[in-house]
């Protein structure tokens, strides 16, 4: 048998290429034959992935697939190979929704984005509906898609992989975290306006002033597409005189990942629009105290393993840092509960759920609906006719 999987970009670091990957080895484990196809793929990663080009041999390799085989699609964002996963017939098709970012989020910062997110919206109704398999990788997500009509919908989680992790942590960083003897605050994600990062530097701003002056921001993230996102992030670190605690660290490791990890203090995410966060579980596997907002998917993958603010009040949030980062006790019982639950993603459960989502699945069905696409939230409204 053989499963291919449609990535838009495969990347380095990244939540749904790490997923990618992880079930790529799942499958091969299971004596499939597996590929990944991607437009797009980072030079860390690129041996694990096949360059989609649209070639006749490329399409002919694909529609010789038969009904025991599977194609199955990450979808994030508007793509190419969404098409060609609409045209395939033969295999069973297994889609697995990661969410899409509102556009609005992007509309001041990448017209392109912002216009393949806005698509992205515009084309998922049909492709739930031409799908065998429908998937999403979190319980906000799952009930985003029952909105949209899709019945049978299963919660496949991304996984917190250990594997990635088997790397000795970097020295170097170890050093200089380890080595000014003061608090370390720590965010992981890319530089996008959804993640709010500039609700972290504002927090970050009345604990460094405020409270512990010994302290540092380590943004870890990259970029790419939103560079006047970062640019007024950059901005606003100066206005506030932060300029000498905080760091744009960019993308980094694994290993210099794990060195952040271990030797940070406390967790901080403000974001206000995540399908999942892995980072979350990432900072609970590596025993650091999370403070997060409460949106989205967010409190489904804390759980109660973190602090959940349900406001931005950056003074109080600052608060929260400095007693998760000085109440010995505090801090004991978040990390307790935290690695219990990061245990409830490790690859042996994600291999357990797969078996039973995806390899003995029954064909979900749509109810018949009138689907309307908010282009701005990016939220596909349906009102089921069933």
């Amino acid at each position: 048998m053989k499963a291919v999987q449609f990535v838009h970009t495969l990347n380095y670091g990244d939540a749904i290429s790490g997923e990618a990957i992880a079930l790529k080895r799942l499958f091969e484990e299971r004596g499939w034959e597996a590929k990944i196809l991607a437009l797009h793929a980072h030079e860390k990663v690129k041996h694990l992935a096949e360059i989609w080009h649209g070639t006749a041999q490329q399409r002919a390799e694909l529609e010789s697939l038969r009904s025991d085989d599977l194609i199955f699609n990450h979808y994030s964002i508007a793509s190419p190979l969404n098409d060609v996963f609409g045209e395939l017939v033969g295999a069973k098709r297994a889609l697995l929704y990661h969410n899409l970012t509102p556009p609005h989020w992007f509309a001041d910062y990448n017209p392109r984005v912002h216009a393949a997110l806005k698509q992205g919206a515009r084309e998922l109704p049909a492709l739930l509906a031409l799908s065998d398999v429908v998937l999403a990788d979190s319980e906000y997500n799952r009930q985003e898609l029952v909105e949209l009509g899709c019945r049978d919908v299963r919660v496949l989680p991304l996984p917190l992989d250990r594997k990635k992790w088997d790397v000795p942590a970097n020295s170097g960083i170890t050093r200089v975290l380890s080595g000014h003897g003061g608090v370390n605050v720590l965010h992981v994600g890319r530089l996008a306006p959804n993640k709010c990062v500039e609700d972290i530097i504002k927090a970050f701003y009345f604990y460094h002033h405020k409270i512990e002056r010994n302290s540092r921001l380590w943004l870890v993230g990259i970029d790419i597409d939103t560079e006047l996102y970062s640019f007024e992030l950059r901005r606003l670190i100066s206005k506030l005189q932060l300029r000498e605690a905080v760091t744009f660290v960019g993308s980094v490791a694994d290993s210099e990942l794990r060195a952040f990890y271990e030797n940070s203090d406390v967790y901080l995410c403000m974001s206000e629009h995540e399908g999942f966060c892995l980072p979350l579980l990432e900072a609970m596997y590596f025993k650091l105290p999370v403070i997060a907002f409460d949106a989205c998917a967010v409190r489904g993958t804390l759980g109660d393993a973190g602090v959940l603010l349900t406001e931005k009040d950056p003074a109080v949030t600052a608060e929260l840092i400095n007693l998760l980062a000085a109440d010995s006790d505090l801090r004991r019982d978040y990390i307790s509960r935290g690695t219990s639950r990061a245990e409830l993603y490790f690859e042996e459960r994600f291999a357990e759920l797969v078996d039973s989502v995806l390899m003995r699945q029954r064909p979900h069905t749509m109810e018949k609906s009138d689907t309307k696409v908010d282009d701005e939230s990016g939220r596909a409204k349906a009102q089921s006719w069933a």
